[in-house]
């Protein structure tokens, strides 16, 4: 992982989970990862607060071959295990309150969450608590909590604007000097629960405090050393307000060397639904592999990583893409219209919103890709799945072409409302036998009546996307027309279109 990353969750030694399923031998890990046993759970390695004890894996239960089970708890909590610190972070080094949040009025009148609903405590919410032992920071770090909170709310809701929608963490909320903020309950339990290297007392406790409603998601900020970040995850992948992540109760945990937006939004991530190992770019454990993206990181040795959303930012935004948990209105036949979609989860606050996507965003993923005529064995849809290729000659990844058909051929993006494009880049399919780089390409855009050129200039390059900048148009359709240089054919890797 990126070592430059302050607020990154890097989750870890999970990746042993579909190696332990099948009894291989897994030795020592990579850094971070901690020494992965043969069989049952990971080994412990305190440091980094990879803490196993009191978790099993269980193929034939509740949480399935995927996940672990939290022993102790009932009913029975799975989880996707526990996440070592991201870069300049420390398990076992406290995070100082931040400046300006020592709990005076000026403080908390200078925060406030964007949007609130209803009286702050009727239906599901997520509850944020700090828990403590007998020692307590409450009053210190007071506003420090309800700063995290609210920059999770931030994290989810600018997420949302960029498919166009407007999404907000409903919490349990109370007026602060005229603002709404979110509640945070003081939390006292046994110091022997607080600081077990088992996170089954901890919750047990809590549950006892009376923090145990179905409607809802506790958010805690733990006062110990013991873990990073860890939080249930139901692995539920039903299209449906029955989809057991919209249940509780339901907790995310964060302890206090990773008391951070990044770490907490993670965390309560998991707790809403993501990511379920059947998304298209699922890495198998809980996670996805198609950076930059809060849940995105490479948790195992055979999971290939890709650099899809080249903007570093997008590392504190959810679903690069939005196609794999986390759209607020997925195309018609994609996956989060079939599958679960963390957006539709019933704790959010949520508003149809009339943002743009932005301008570096790839309106490509939103459209429905068809061609004059595709092989038997190749997909027209490869070429807005996002996968960026390795080479024009990518033999890993889907890929559109139209042997043995030579001459005119094209390939067409549709979207469902007119969108304003005036960049486009395109990848290539050169195969070296019987496709080869066209002789000339050329976009063109739909006027509502007629197909119309789009002046520019077009390059033709292997191993590289060939970029055209335009005049702005506001179209329904564009299209990718290739001139084959005789009697090869053509095709496309990749196309990408954008408003800037």
């Amino acid at each position: 992982m990126p070592g430059s990353r302050t607020n990154r969750l890097v989750v870890a030694a999970v990746a042993a989970l579909g190696l332990v399923a099948t009894g291989a031998f897994v030795g020592t890990a990579s850094a971070g990862e901690g020494t992965i046993r043969s069989v049952g759970v990971p080994a412990n390695d305190t440091a980094k607060g990879l803490v196993y004890d009191g978790l099993q894996r269980r193929p034939a239960g509740p949480c399935g071959a995927g996940l672990l089970e939290v022993k102790g708890t009932s009913p029975i909590m799975c989880t996707h295990g526990p996440d070592t610190a991201p870069a300049g972070l420390s398990v076992k080094t406290s995070v100082p309150a931040l400046a300006g949040t020592t709990g005076t009025a000026a403080a908390a009148a200078a925060q406030t969450l964007a949007v609130c609903e209803g009286d702050g405590t009727s239906g599901r919410r997520v509850e944020v608590l700090y828990i403590h032992g007998t020692t307590s920071r409450y009053s210190q770090y007071l506003e420090t909590f309800r700063t995290l909170a609210e920059g999770v709310d931030t994290i989810f809701n600018e997420s949302a604007k960029e498919t166009g929608g407007e999404r907000h963490v409903r919490y349990v909320t109370e007026t602060v000097n005229g603002a709404c903020r979110p509640v945070v309950r003081d939390v006292k339990i046994a110091d022997a629960a607080l600081n077990a290297n088992d996170w089954a007392p901890l919750l047990n406790a809590v549950k006892a405090a009376g923090y145990n409603r179905t409607d809802r998601k506790y958010l805690q900020f733990v006062d110990a050393n013991v873990y990073c970040g860890i939080g249930g995850l139901a692995g539920d992948t039903r299209k449906s307000d029955a989809n057991r992540s919209n249940t509780g109760p339901e907790y995310a945990r964060a302890d206090n060397g990773c008391w951070s937006a990044g770490v907490a939004a993670h965390e309560l991530g998991h707790t809403l639904g993501a990511v379920n190992n059947n998304a298209p770019n699922a890495s198998g454990y809980g996670h996805c592999t198609d950076e930059w993206d809060v849940m995105c990181y490479k948790d195992g040795d055979n999971v290939v990583i890709r650099t899809v959303c080249t903007n570093r930012s997008h590392d504190d935004r959810l679903d690069c893409n939005h196609d794999d948990y986390y759209h607020t209105n997925p195309p018609a036949g994609s996956y989060l219209a079939q599958y679960y979609n963390v957006a539709d989860n019933l704790f959010l606050i949520k508003g149809g919103g009339s943002n743009p996507p932005p301008p570096d965003s790839n309106l490509a993923r939103s459209a429905t890709a068809s061609a004059s005529f595709t092989s038997a064995w190749e997909s027209v849809a490869a070429i807005n799945d996002g996968i960026d290729p390795s080479s024009s000659n990518d033999t890993v990844n889907p890929r559109w072409g139209t042997w043995p058909n030579s001459g005119q051929q094209w390939a067409e993006l549709t979207w469902s409302a007119n969108v304003s494009l005036r960049r486009a880049q395109v990848y290539l399919f050169d195969d070296n036998q019987g496709i080869d780089l066209p002789s000339s390409w050329k976009l063109q855009y739909w006027t509502g009546s007629a197909y119309a050129d789009v002046p520019g200039t077009y390059p033709v390059a292997a191993n590289t996307y060939n970029t055209v900048t335009f005049t702005a148009v506001s179209t329904t359709r564009l299209r990718v027309v290739l001139q084959s240089n005789g009697t090869n054919s053509v095709g496309l890797l990749e196309v990408k279109a954008y408003a800037s």
